[in-house]
């Protein structure tokens, strides 16, 4: 889940500051010699820098692949937050911290990055009508959540099971 919280918070929509107070929760609620070591760490993190370099050393060698869907699944449950453009924006970051660019969610991402910043391009040069605009958007922003859509199921297991626990 390390990897999961840093890509998180690199593409800013999670907080260090709720990873800190999940697990200080989490230090109150549970027996000493039952909290990993780690915790304490995390939980002393005074910045968002410092929490990043943390989970970096922490995630070194971790497949980014189911951290990354996870992170697109909080999107989807998330996206009443954002303008579709600042969606577009955060799977643009997320397919770039990637660092295997064929990676399949990578691949999709970016894929999805171009042709929004295409359709931006040529809505300017030959789309004049407030309609056209209007129908565009809804088109990419139908796209955009029927892709985040399938990655749903990730963050509603990672709620069912407190993953950032284990």
């Amino acid at each position: 889940m390390y990897e999961t919280y840093r890509l998180g918070i690199l593409i800013d929509h999670l907080k260090a500051e709720d990873l800190i107070r999940q697990i200080d929760e989490y230090i109150e609620e549970t027996p000493v010699d039952q909290i990993p070591h780690i915790f304490y760490v995390l939980s002393l993190a005074s910045n968002r820098r410092i929490m990043i370099e943390l989970l970096t050393d922490l995630a070194r060698g971790v497949d980014e692949e189911l951290p990354a869907s996870i992170v697109a699944g909080i999107l989807y449950k998330d996206r009443e937050r954002y303008t579709v453009e600042e969606l577009y924006g955060k799977i643009g970051m997320l397919a770039s911290l990637l660092s295997d660019e064929d990676d399949e969610i990578a691949a999709s991402f970016r894929e999805l990055k171009v042709s929004y910043d295409e359709l931006q391009s040529v809505y300017g040069r030959r789309f004049k009508r407030k309609k056209a605009r209007e129908r565009m958007l809804a088109r990419s922003e139908k796209v955009l959540e029927e892709t985040l859509s399938e990655y749903a199921h990730f963050a509603e297991e990672m709620d069912r099971k407190e993953w950032w626990l284990n």
